[in-house]
């Protein structure tokens, strides 16, 4: 009983706490549409009345489903309203639409018009989309340098994302000779207006780090933590089977908190691509140990199971990678992208490898697949 306790207590304070986290962020987003619907609702009298401003601002809510019901089409209807009153913000979204093919068949080349008549008035956004086609030669002859000029006209206006573009470009010789101080400037430069992958580029760890980043690196750091403890507060034998599992597969998951936190501080595009590469084997790596190492607690003969889908996986990805990708990317990235792609499948094989040679030479404190613990019969409640 008095276990129960030491379990359902700290359990019902963190449901406690977490509901009432829950019900704030519920109110607070009521408050936001209301807030939200008013504002589409004064955009509309004053669209109507034929409001070039008004319409590109009624039609951002209805793209971004704001305080209206969220539609593709009624935004590029209210798009097309604004450009074609010369509105230069209202072209590059209209051009935007087309390009990818929302509310409206996807044509590269509507979509260019669209965007040249914007960038005529010298809009950043249709210069750099428009950089973006020519890097993948969507709607034109794809041509790196002609990306790289259209880049270049963006970010001298201080657009975040064509100053990171023209970063990569320079990172990775693109149009341009390779230059990674150059590459560091431009890039910089987007990160201090806060564009996130510009951060995540330069290694500026918590900074890059999204909301759910942030939600997810303490759940990790959490978990650990409860995965090494648990086997003590549940009282489980020294030698039990399942208490060394939950041990290391906390120590496990703190190692990939901890590497999934440093990827962005040593892993950023400008880096050389072997380091970026190891940090993504190795995160993908722990990740696999992480996910054997719980399957074996919670399924004691999930071992052998595991280590043949392991051999599966392993075939499956590296063959879709050479069907799809070999070949068709830059070095560098097929460097990253095989490396990471391999780390998954690898700890998954090797840890269950590991845990089916113990077990067969009873290594595990007893005869292969045996639970020890006879604790009033909770050892199987372990991995919980």
């Amino acid at each position: 009983m008095r276990r129960a306790w030491k379990i359902a207590l700290p359990v019902t304070c963190a449901a406690l706490i977490g509901g009432a986290m829950v019900l704030e962020q519920v109110h607070r987003y009521h408050l936001e549409q209301e807030k939200l619907a008013q504002d589409a609702q004064a955009y509309r009298v004053r669209a109507e009345q034929g409001d070039a401003e008004a319409e590109y601002q009624l039609a951002r809510m209805y793209n971004k489903g704001q305080g209206v019901q969220q539609s593709y089409g009624e935004a590029l209807r209210w798009y097309r309203k604004a450009a074609d009153k010369n509105h230069p913000r209202a072209q590059e979204n209209v051009g935007y639409l087309y390009y990818h093919g929302f509310g409206v068949d996807g044509d590269f080349t509507e979509a260019l018009r669209w965007f040249h008549l914007a960038a005529d008035q010298k809009d950043p956004g249709a210069e750099n989309e428009i950089g973006v086609a020519y890097e993948v030669g969507n709607g034109v002859t794809a041509s790196y340098g002609e990306a790289v000029r259209w880049y270049r006209l963006a970010a001298d206006q201080g657009f975040a994302p064509a100053q990171y573009n023209l970063g990569r470009m320079y990172a990775h010789g693109y149009g341009v000779g390779p230059d990674r101080a150059e590459a560091r400037e431009w890039v910089t430069k987007a990160a201090d207006q806060g564009y996130r992958p510009a951060k995540q580029m330069l290694g500026r760890s918590w900074p890059a780090l999204s909301r759910f980043g942030v939600i997810q690196f303490f759940l990790g750091l959490t978990c650990g933590v409860l995965l090494m403890f648990s086997p003590r507060v549940l009282r489980l034998e020294a030698r039990s089977q399942n208490r060394g599992l939950a041990v290391a597969a906390g120590v496990a998951v703190l190692t990939y908190v901890l590497l999934n936190l440093s990827s962005f501080a040593y892993a950023g595009i400008l880096e050389p691509p072997y380091v970026a590469g190891a940090f993504g084997f190795a995160r993908n790596l722990v990740g696999g140990i992480i996910v054997s190492f719980l399957l074996q607690i919670v399924w004691r003969n999930s071992a052998k199971w595991t280590l043949w889908a392991s051999a599966i996986l392993f075939i499956a990805l590296n063959g879709i990678f050479v069907a799809r990708s070999f070949n068709r990317l830059p070095t560098e990235a097929t460097i990253r992208l095989l490396m990471s792609t391999n780390g998954m499948p690898l700890g998954l094989g090797i840890t269950s490898a590991i845990l089916l040679l113990r077990a067969k030479h009873g290594e595990t404190g007893g005869p292969a697949g045996q639970d020890l613990n006879v604790d009033n019969g909770v050892g199987e409640a372990t991995g919980s």
